[in-house]
């Protein structure tokens, strides 16, 4: 089961770091696109593989305290991972979608992708170390993800993007990123479940 968590946690940061790529021109949308399907359909299996795994635990062992706190912690970050591989498609489908962002100002993509995909290794080197205050230094890097989110919307909403096409795109890949540091708080809050 630690292997499938690990395997999974190497896949969701790759997935990231293509998607991170892309923004920075330096990968083809389209191609992003297909590794991450591929990728996501690996995730979930191993989360399916994962699901069974505590599930024969439970039936055959019936673990109590500690022991049961810990499956239901990894098989909830195996979740948070699967979750990671859902938004970082929706992020590859929109980048697809949209096809040329050239046009816009996509420096706060960059930025915040950047601190989520910090968030995400952080809050899986949490769990691989079983490192609490790694995993609240995660928890407490979530303000700035919303916070981008919420004051570019807010810059929308009052017009300051004149440009529909970059309004949209900017909105929907940063409400991407914004759950996916989401889910990285929800794993950094199993590592202090688990202890």
């Amino acid at each position: 089961m630690f292997y499938e968590i690990a395997k999974s946690s190497e896949l969701s940061l790759q997935l990231m770091r293509g998607c991170i790529d892309t923004f920075l021109g330096k990968r083809n949308p389209e191609e992003t696109l297909k590794e991450i399907e591929k990728g996501a359909e690996i995730l979930s299996f191993s989360h399916d593989q994962v699901r069974m795994k505590v599930s024969e635990i439970l039936a055959r062992f019936q673990p109590m305290g500690a022991d049961l706190r810990k499956l239901i912690s990894l098989l909830e970050i195996s979740y948070g991972l699967l979750r990671l591989g859902r938004y970082t498609r929706n992020i590859a489908q929109t980048l697809v979608l949209f096809e040329n962002l050239s046009d816009c100002d996509i420096s706060r993509l960059i930025d915040t992708a950047e601190i989520t995909e910090n968030m995400v290794k952080e809050a899986l080197k949490a769990v691989e170390e079983g490192n609490e205050e790694l995993a609240r230094k995660v928890i407490g890097m979530d303000d700035k993800v919303d916070n981008a989110y919420s004051s570019f919307l807010m810059g929308v909403i009052r017009g300051e993007e004149k440009r529909a096409v970059c309004a949209v795109a900017n909105t929907l890949i940063l409400r991407y990123l914004e759950r996916i540091a989401d889910h990285a708080v929800m794993i950094a809050e199993e590592v202090l479940r688990m202890s």
